[in-house]
Formats: structure tokens, C-alpha cells, sequence
């Protein structure tokens, strides 16, 4: 399905042998130019050329730049020029990258013409910075001896630099990593092991924090990535782990595959990430790698246990929310056992996305007319609660009776607060809140996995709340994405795991120590299971509320105060929370009980529609 995001046409097999005799197969093209068409093949004209290029059309600069590329690893040149070449265009491609990045993140998981030949066109630009310095690599030989090491660890780290670009998009994008990207990153750590370069620290002013990354510390950072279940996080979050990795690959070590913290094993000629050690069966380790995340995972669980009072090595930022830090030290930490296996099955589901429809399937009424308007007197006094409690509180006053102003005089329009007109078609509000028939691939005890047939919805992330519904069931039933991958013939699946079977939707109000409170957001009431002692739990948006916070909660007819005690989940899109009632602040209403309940590899670089859009 997503093939398109590796467009190499130009590149050819190249078996490169070093001084070991072992074959490196890089894929980099054929050097047959003896010049190039857009500039002097040399360090100045390059400059010159970088220099005029329009910086504020992104279209045109990525378009010269493509083309660029393409020819420079085409032109017979030393290793030392093109070393020296392609380190002047590096900073060009990253700033064109960057911009390009808003175009196809943030948007629907199968994307739109567009957006998909932009994310094609960034894989492309850095696809063929990888080429260069990758042909530097396999020029290794003409290099001489005094600027041997200094040149071969810059060409060897910006290769897997560049090749680690592809590697996060396609992890952004959730679709397959292309084929051929983890081998040449094992087989270029490889190579600067051997040649005992891989230590060296690399000057590098295109990473996060600007600091020198050395070619392992480049390498952890993809194993890091490749193996923290990324179709399992959402894209920002993604950007945010990637950044953070240049400090923390500091922490984790590679190591032989026999030692007794080698919880990955990496096969360096094997087409994949590194894979959990405990999986692996009848495999020779004689030539593999063991990645040791232990010191990384301790460091992040006394973070989180210790909060500001944590004091170790580990610069955790502020921006990494607790849901992902809890991710990630499971995904580096002791592999979990899968509590039921997946059955191949048929059927369908009915599917809601989000806390909104979800919210609105389960109670079988918008959010305005599921808040009850008594509770709502105070925030809205044009309701007609709040006007009937005024009528009420004066009705014996001189003005309070038949003679009193008339104030909805005729001509003046009626605006209704509480949006419970009849001029509201159910309809209507439905259309608000789709539902989409899914097939299913396999199912287990604890969730499904799910086809999508036809175009995804923007708003479905992993970590996203569903509302569910099996065929001639009339329940709705809870649940949360848990990953989600493009499938290269087979469309989009996503994998849902099952958080309730029932629930009860409510609303919650953060009551604040100072002004006013908060308005009603919606929440679901999850009931206590005492068989497995798990108790009463809410559920609620991501923000504003937190442990320690005091809330309202309101169903129909009554409201309840409460204290948040413990945050049991968090994702991107809510939070699952303990809490305690501390007193019933409403009776329930006597009005109450006369109203109805309800509750791919492309087959051309075709970007020339592309230039003048961006």
C-alpha cells in the first residue's frame, strides 16, 4: 500500500568489498557524468548555485534540488569533493525537508494525490543524500591514507543520518519501512566497527540539539526507534521521541548477543529491526549484535516514580507526556506475553471515532441536550431552566404577573441556548457523528483487528478512544487504538483492544480554587470490577484534567463531586483516571422522571505537478 515511499530508480546494487573481504551491497548509481548541467562541479560552484536558489518558493528549491542531487551522484568526482559538496547541500535538503514535513503530517493516514507525492518527494531528497555519501563510502579505497578516518566516519554517519530521515517518515506515515533500509544501516555500522570508527564523535549542526553524534550513537537512535512499536504512537509524538533519542542512545549500549542484558538482537544481515531476544529460536548469533536498554529503562521508571524530585543523568524534556514515556519503557523493557492469541474471523463492526461520537452513540443524544439545563443555570442564563427559576423567585412580585412587560415581542428572533429547539433534525446531528463498517481480519478476547476498505478518517490516531458495535447488537461497546499500519496490497489496518464492555456516559466539570469552574466536557463512567479488583474509573479528555483534580460529574438529573486519585491510562486523546466521590451535590430532579431516557515503490518520480503548488 505504501510502496510509494521508496523511489530509488536510479539506484543500482553495488557490491562494495573492503579490506576483510565481506560485501557490502549498498544501493548507489553509476557514476558515467563527466559534468553537470545546473553548476561547475566543484565546492564554489555548488555555493554559488545553493545561494541563488529561491529560499521562499519551497516548490522551486525542492525541485532544483532534487534534480541536483540526481545528477551530482551520477558525476565522476574524488571523494574528497563530493565529501566536501554534499555537506554544503545537507543543510539545504533538511530545511527543504522540514518545510515540506506540514504538507503530509497531521493529515488523513492514507493521504490525499498531494500529500502523498510531498512525503514521496522528502523520502526522494534524502534517499538521494544517502546515495552520495554512500558513494563516498564505496570509494573508500581512492581515499587517502591521512584523511582516511576523518572522511570515511563523516561519509559513514551521515549516510545512516540520512538514511534514519526515511526511516521516521515511513514510521510517521505508519506503512513499511522500504526494503533494503535496515540492511545497509547494520552493514554501514558494520564497516565503521571494523575499521573501529564507530566511537568517534561527528560534528553535526542538522541534529536536534546541534551536538556531535557519533556513528553509534546514529545507529542506536534507528534501533531505538524501530523498536519502541512506533505504529503504536502517534505522529507527534514520534517527532518528539526521535529528537530526544540523539541524548538518550547515550544510555543504551550495544553489546555482544550473549550477554545476559542483551534484551534486542540485531542480524546484520537480516532486512529488519532489532528483535526481542526472547523471541528468537534456532537462530546462529555468531555474527549479531545485542542492544542492551536496561540502564535507559531504569532511568525513565525512577523519572516517572520520582517526578520533580528526580535527580539522575537522564535530561528527560517537559514536553514527553507520562503516556509516552510509559510506552516506551515498555516497548525497551522485558517483552509481555500476549494474553490471547489472534483468531482469523469474517464480519463486520460499526465503528466511532473519538469521544465526541462516541459519547454521542452510547447516550443516544447530543452533548447539549445530554447536559441537563438546571445544571447549567449558572454558566447559561438565557436558558430556559435559569428562566424558569427567575419566574419562580418573582412571581408574586407587582411585575411578576400577567401584566408584566412583554419582552418577546413579535418580529424578534428566538434564539435557542440549549439547542433542544425541534428546529434540530436528529438527522442531522447523526451526520456529525459517523459511523463506519469496518471488516474484520482476526479477533481475540481482548480486541480486533480492523480493515479499512475505503479512505481513513483524519481524526483516527493510535491511542484514539472507539466506540464499537458488533453486527445485531444494539450496545455500544468501548475501546482505544492501539496500532495502526499500512499494509503494502492490503490497505490500512489498525488493531483496537476492548477497554469496557459497558459504560456510562456522563459529563465533567473541573471545579477550580479560584473563579469560576470549568464548562461540562464529555467523560464515560467505567463501573467497578470487583472480580479483578479494579475499581470505578472515568474517563475524560486529555485536558484540562489531572490527578488531584476536583470534578463534577452530572448525568441526567443528578451531579456528583469528585476527586481524580490516579491516572491508570493516558494517551493522546484522554485519560483514564481512579476517583472518589466526595458528596452527592444535587438530588436527583423530580423533572427527571417524566422525560425518555435513551441512552508502494513508484514507478516514476512524478512531482512535476508539485513545484508551483508548495
Amino acid at each position: 500500500m505504501a510502496a510509494w515511499l521508496w523511489s530509488e530508480l536510479l539506484a543500482l546494487d553495488m557490491t562494495v568489498m573492503d579490506s576483510t573481504s565481506q560485501k557490502l551491497n549498498l544501493r548507489i548509481p553509476q557514476q558515467t557524468l563527466s559534468s553537470l548541467s545546473f553548476a561547475e562541479g566543484t565546492e564554489k560552484g555548488i555555493s554559488q548555485w545553493l545561494a541563488n536558489l529561491p529560499k521562499a518558493n519551497i516548490g522551486e528549491t525542492a525541485r532544483q534540488l532534487y534534480q541536483g542531487l540526481i545528477e551530482l551522484n551520477q558525476l565522476e568526482l574524488a571523494a574528497d569533493r563530493r565529501l566536501a559538496i554534499l555537506e554544503l547541500i545537507r543543510p539545504e535538503v533538511h530545511y527543504v525537508c522540514t518545510a515540506l514535513s506540514k504538507y503530509y503530517l497531521g493529515q488523513s493516514i492514507v493521504l490525499e494525490d498531494k500529500p502523498r507525492k510531498v512525503a514521496n518527494l522528502s523520502q526522494s531528497l534524502q534517499n538521494h543524500l544517502a546515495n552520495g555519501y554512500k558513494i563516498v563510502v564505496a570509494q573508500e579505497r581512492s581515499i587517502k591514507s591521512r584523511d582516511h578516518a576523518s572522511q570515511m566516519t563523516l561519509a559513514l554517519q551521515r549516510s545512516i543520518r540520512s538514511l534514519c530521515g526515511p526511516l521516521l517518515r515511513a514510521f510517521q506515515l505508519y506503512c513499511p519501512v522500504a526494503d533494503g533500509v535496515w540492511l545497509e544501516l547494520h552493514q554501514l555500522y558494520q564497516l565503521a566497527r571494523r575499521r573501529k570508527l564507530h566511537l568517534t564523535a561527528v560534528p553535526d549542526k542538522e541534529s536536534a540539539s546541534t551536538k556531535p553524534l557519533s556513528i553509534e550513537q546514529s545507529y542506536i537512535i534507528a534501533l531505538l526507534m524501530g523498536s519502541a512499536r512506533p505504529n503504536q504512537m502517534r505522529q507527534s509524538a514520534m517527532g518528539k521521541l526521535f529528537s530526544t533519542l540523539e541524548d538518550w542512545s547515550r544510555t543504551a549500549r550495544i553489546v555482544q548477543p550473549t550477554d545476559a542484558k542483551a534484551l534486542f538482537i540485531i542480524n546484520p544481515d537480516m532486512d529488519c529491526p532489532a528483535r526481542y531476544k526472547s523471541l528468537i529460536r534456532d537462530e546462529n548469533l555468531d555474527n549479531s549484535l545485542g542492544l542492551d536498554t536496561s540502564e535507559l529503562v531504569n532511568s525513565i521508571k525512577d523519572y516517572m516514580l520520582q517526578g520533580s524530585d528526580y535527580r539522575g543523568d537522564l535530561r528527560i524534556p517537559d514536553s514527553m507526556g507520562v503516556e509516552l514515556l510509559q510506552h516506551v519503557s515498555q516497548s525497551w523493557g522485558d517483552l509481555a506475553e500476549r494474553t490471547f492469541n489472534r483468531i482469523p474471523s469474517g464480519g463486520q463492526l460499526k465503528v466511532s471515532i473519538g469521544m465526541s461520537a462516541t459519547h454521542y452513540r452510547i447516550a443516544g443524544k447530543a452533548f447539549t441536550r445530554f447536559v441537563d439545563a438546571e445544571e447549567d443555570m449558572e454558566t447559561n442564563p438565557f436558558s430556559d431552566a435559569a428562566q424558569r427559576e427567575k419566574q419562580t423567585g418573582w412571581a408574586t412580585a407587582f411585575d411578576g404577573g400577567s401584566q408584566s412587560v412583554d419582552w418577546h415581542g413579535a418580529g424578534v428572533e428566538q434564539i435557542d441556548y440549549n439547542g433542544t429547539g425541534s428546529g434540530i433534525d436528529e438527522d442531522e446531528e447523526a451526520e456529525n457523528y459517523p459511523i463506519h463498517t469496518l471488516p474484520i481480519v482476526n479477533h481475540s478476547p481482548g480486541g480486533f483487528c480492523l480493515t479499512w476498505p475505503k479512505e481513513v478518517p483524519k481524526q483516527l490516531q493510535a491511542g484514539e478512544l472507539l466506540g464499537i458495535q458488533e453486527t445485531n447488537d444494539k450496545d455500544w461497546t468501548l475501546a482505544v487504538v492501539r496500532w495502526i499500519r499500512q499494509v503494502r496490497g492490503g490497505g490500512t489496518q489498525m488493531g483496537i483492544e476492548l477497554v469496557a464492555p459497558h459504560c456510562t456516559p456522563c459529563a465533567a466539570k473541573l471545579l477550580r480554587k479560584t473563579g469560576e469552574p470549568s464548562q461540562f466536557l464529555r467523560a464515560l463512567l467505567l463501573p467497578e470490577v470487583p472480580a479483578i479488583d479494579r475499581p470505578a474509573t472515568i474517563i475524560t479528555p486529555r485536558m484540562p484534567f489531572q490527578i488531584n483534580s476536583k470534578i463534577i460529574i452530572h448525568r441526567p438529573g443528578y451531579s456528583q463531586r469528585a476527586h481524580l486519585t490516579e491516572r491508570m491510562t493516558a494517551t493522546g486523546s484522554y485519560s483514564q483516571f481512579e476517583y472518589q466521590l466526595i458528596e452527592k451535590t444535587k438530588d436527583e430532579m423530580s423533572q427527571s422522571e417524566t422525560k425518555a431516557s435513551s441512552l508502494t515503490v513508484s514507478t516514476e518520480d512524478d512531482f512535476d505537478s508539485l513545484w508551483k503548488s508548495l
